[in-house]
């Protein structure tokens, strides 16, 4: 599976680093880029902007879309480290919008319990912020990108907004 992508994960104790993790997509595939990392305390996000999933919906738990209808559609994964150091997925994320070719997951951030997931790629050209678990489904606006914004709940994250810049255009890539 060339250019997949994988994690490793490294901690140091006093001066000895040493591997404490080693993460895959559960759906690890040809090309999907899993790689674009960002860690907040014992939650990694975990972006893969060209894999191919049509899903557009959110999976909590450790399991995520073999379908590979929507190429370079793009997902995010989050995963959570326990009090005894093991790594487990926590949720399989997808834009609302998915589309092919949107790089959902191009650019990822987590705080805490927000996480912030872009696809510079989205074509959407929405000038608005929506609030909620919906976005755009206008195509106008090719790879006028776009950012969605994650909220998790427990070990439950959903959608919690959809961000456009209020002035988008084609090529703008927002969101990378």
């Amino acid at each position: 599976a060339a250019s997949a992508g994988a994690v490793y994960i490294y901690k140091r104790t006093g001066v000895t680093w040493a591997q404490e993790a080693y993460i895959k997509a559960p759906n690890a595939a040809a090309n999907d880029f899993f790689g674009n990392v960002c860690i907040s305390g014992d939650t990694i996000v975990v972006g893969a902007p060209r894999e191919d999933s049509n899903q557009t919906t959110i999976t909590n738990g450790t399991t995520a879309s073999a379908d590979n209808s929507a190429s370079m559609s793009g997902s995010a994964y989050v995963f959570t480290r326990s009090h005894t150091a093991t790594w487990q997925q926590q949720a399989y994320v997808k834009a609302p919008n998915a589309e092919a070719s949107d790089a959902f997951g191009n650019s990822v951030a987590v705080s805490g319990d927000t996480a912030i997931v872009g696809a510079n790629e989205e074509d959407s050209n929405q000038t608005t912020i929506t609030n909620g678990t919906t976005a755009s489904a206008d195509n106008s606006a090719p790879q006028a990108g776009a950012v969605y914004v994650f909220k998790r709940a427990g070990t439950t994250w959903a959608q919690e907004a959809y961000l456009k810049a209020p002035n988008p255009e084609t090529f703008d890539s927002f969101g990378k």
